[in-house]
């Protein structure tokens, strides 16, 4: 991860096209999200975190085999770095654990606004780890973000709320990931990162399941189908995003999840966030359309 290698170009970025991929993953990572917090209150994470990872094989599973084995053949056969793509899905699995723990026990927007740092640590970590350039105009704008993070946090007893830590372990590894999909990734088929990303998760989270395994009732069987049928194509949509242009410009337009997990947070489970969440929102927001639309 510490390698500072520069990444093989693409012909061209499409940033455009990379934007549209990066809402498209924003809104669904929301819609799993949703379905994660429903789940975990009834529930252990880990055996959420299981079916999100089950869930992600067999449904890319299937489509592979719709593809047939000389396509599926081609397809695994594009991946330059084998250990690298598991570094990813170990990664992604890490995050994945924080949110589903934190879920739990917090509001959907709170878990949200904290990990909204992440887009703002790929900014910083692309310099030493992809050899991407900010210029002092970017790094400004990275340090407004992290002010919005803090006014929209607001004051809290780490003490009596301990669990709200979990969101920034959550953070780091998940800007670790999509920098780890830039160095590792952009050059490999998006089905063999999708595939490789979720076996690494699939194969660790099964090996410890068993010992937080509960009965799923028949009524939320299709909920835990969706967290894994959501989960997959999400990833999907990342991919693509870091494949069609440079990580500190995309990473930004998930800021726009603050307006998905409002509305999810309001509508499913009666969460009213606080007036300085909003205040720190207007400058993540703020930060992030800065950072997109200004020339590097």
């Amino acid at each position: 991860m510490a390698s500072t290698t520069t990444v093989p170009a693409l012909k061209a970025d499409r940033p455009l096209l990379g934007i549209a991929f990066m809402l498209a993953a924003g809104l669904l990572f929301t819609l799993l999200d949703t379905a994660v917090k429903w789940l975990t209150q009834s529930y252990s994470p880990v055996q959420v975190v299981w079916a999100r990872y089950a869930g992600h094989m067999l449904v890319l599973g299937g489509y592979l085999l719709i593809l047939g084995w000389p396509r599926c053949r081609e397809i695994m056969a594009s991946v330059e770095s084998l250990p690298g793509q598991f570094v990813r899905g170990l990664l992604l699995l890490a995050a994945s654990t924080f949110a589903f723990l934190a879920f739990r026990e917090l509001p959907l927007l709170q878990v949200y606004v904290i990990n909204f740092s992440s887009p703002l640590l790929v900014t910083l970590l692309a310099i030493p780890l992809l050899s991407e350039r900010v210029t002092a105009a970017r790094g400004i704008a990275v340090a407004v973000g992290f002010v919005g993070v803090v006014i929209a946090v607001g004051p809290v007893d780490w003490r009596a709320q301990p669990a709200a830590l979990l969101p920034f372990g959550m953070a780091l590894c998940f800007a670790l990931y999509q920098l780890a999909t830039r160095r590792f990734g952009r050059n490999d088929h998006p089905l063999a990162s999708l595939f490789y990303a979720g076996l690494a998760g699939a194969l660790v989270s099964s090996l410890v399941v068993p010992f937080f395994w509960s009965p799923v009732a028949l009524g939320d069987t299709p909920l835990f189908l969706l967290v894994g049928t959501l989960g997959a194509i999400s990833q999907l949509g990342l991919i693509m995003a870091m494949r069609c242009a440079p990580a500190s410009l995309v990473s930004p337009f998930l800021y726009l999840q603050i307006v998905w997990a409002t509305v999810s947070g309001y509508l499913v489970f009666g969460d009213v966030p606080l007036l300085e969440t909003y205040l720190g929102a207007v400058l993540i927001i703020g930060a992030g359309i800065f950072l997109a639309t200004r020339k590097r």
